[in-house]
């Protein structure tokens, strides 16, 4: 689903022993900020995000936002593997690396780019990835039990949706014409919170410790 998490899981653990930011002859240069149970969050983790965010066009948060982030994703990412969730399928993978390398530019501006934020085309499919996957287990987790409460759909309609076509000097559809895409979008903000809510609820079961200055 779009944007629902913003962005996704780097496997924490699996990262911070592949990475090569970990150390150059015996020199510390990556660092434990976070571990939630028995995996850990890297700067490292935390500065691909932000590069990511970057590629995506969007001003990455602050670091402690990046965290409590990289946290929510691995709790959907571990409910998702204990519910033994299918990865998504490679067609949906590459549509989505696809339309971003487009909103981007050209190939060439592309790889521009990732070289600029220290990115690799194959980390940018696995994060990618990892998206696709967090949000179909959301959608699957918790679409059924989506709802639109009586009224909302007509009271989006004339508080929300007019108004933004008419500040935009845009023609108005009926409500019957635009009905089910509103039923739908309001679907989706009902899964979304859902989701937060579970997010939230979940995180405080968790034995999560976060290092601001390092590995203690």
């Amino acid at each position: 689903m779009r944007a629902r998490l913003i962005f996704v899981l780097p496997f924490a653990a699996a990262l911070a022993m592949s990475s090569p930011a970990v150390a150059q002859q015996g020199v510390v240069v990556d660092r434990v900020v976070a571990r939630i149970e028995n995996d850990i969050i890297t700067l490292s983790d935390v500065q691909q995000l932000a590069a990511y965010q970057r590629l995506a066009g969007r001003e990455p948060a602050k670091t402690s936002e990046l965290i409590r982030e990289l946290i929510d994703q691995w709790i959907v990412s571990s409910d998702a593997a204990a519910a033994h969730f299918s990865a998504p399928p490679a067609r949906q993978v590459d549509a989505e690396f696809n339309a971003l390398r487009n909103q981007v530019g050209t190939p060439e501006q592309f790889a521009a780019r990732l070289r600029s934020l220290g990115l690799t085309e194959q980390d940018v499919r696995r994060l990618v990835a990892s998206q696709v996957f967090e949000d179909a287990y959301l959608e699957y987790k918790f679409r059924a039990v989506a709802r639109v409460e009586p009224g909302a759909v007509e009271r989006y309609y004339h508080d929300e949706f007019v108004p933004q076509l008419e500040s935009r000097h845009q023609p108005v559809p009926a409500l019957d014409d635009v009905r089910d895409s509103i039923t739908d979008l309001l679907l989706e903000r009902d899964i979304t919170r859902r989701a937060q809510q579970w997010i939230d609820q979940t995180r405080t079961h968790l034995d999560i410790e976060i290092f601001p200055e390092g590995q203690p």
